[in-house]
């Protein structure tokens, strides 16, 4: 539970930071920013609208704020899409000139002998950051509409969701009625002679 509600309040923190990581986390490092930057202008304000969004609709959640936590789903969705935008910035190779063979933190790490998997693990973990990205977004999205159905349904019809659902499976308001209409054969809107 601790670890959840890490997550639920770095939320904020991680929609600025890690597009950030994205963009120029490589300098900090000594890798000189390249081709790779003028993608990353693409990229990061992308992700920040991903998190940004994500954030906003777990926030919006009652019981995400009530307990002070995400979901377990969410945890693990969260966790995995954090940690393939950390590996992306830490494995994409950024290069000035054609020439250069270029360098990423691994390389400067582990040596440039890890260049070509390093270039592997940025092409993974890019594809699993798109991938998890729509999928967060999907599952939060529906865990809110899930929450707010109630709230909804009393909002549009004025009716108490469980007072509701007790006419529906009572067959409403007038069923003794309707059931004595078939009896005799009538149908609704008939008048009897």
């Amino acid at each position: 539970m601790w670890y959840r509600r890490v997550l639920f309040n770095t939320q904020f923190a991680a929609t600025i930071v890690l597009p950030l990581w994205l963009l120029i986390g490589r300098v900090f490092f000594g890798v000189i920013l390249g081709w790779h930057y003028a993608i990353g202008l693409f990229l990061a304000p992308v992700l920040f609208i991903f998190l940004a969004v994500v954030t906003t609709i777990t926030w919006a959640r009652r019981s995400a704020r009530r307990s002070g936590a995400v979901s377990k789903t969410d945890a693990v969705l969260l966790s995995g899409w954090y940690f393939a935008v950390l590996c992306y910035g830490f494995f994409v190779v950024d290069s000035v000139h054609s020439t250069e063979p270029g360098t990423s933190i691994a390389t400067h790490v582990f040596g440039q002998g890890f260049r070509d998997a390093s270039f592997t693990i940025a092409d993974i973990a890019g594809g699993v950051i798109i991938i998890i990205a729509f999928t967060t977004l999907w599952v939060v999205l529906i865990e809110y509409l899930v929450e707010t159905r109630q709230e909804a349904v009393t909002r549009l019809t004025g009716l108490d969701y469980e007072e509701l659902r007790l006419r529906s499976e009572s067959g409403g308001p007038d069923a003794s009625e309707g059931a004595a209409r078939r009896a005799s054969g009538l149908v609704p809107g008939d008048v009897a002679e």
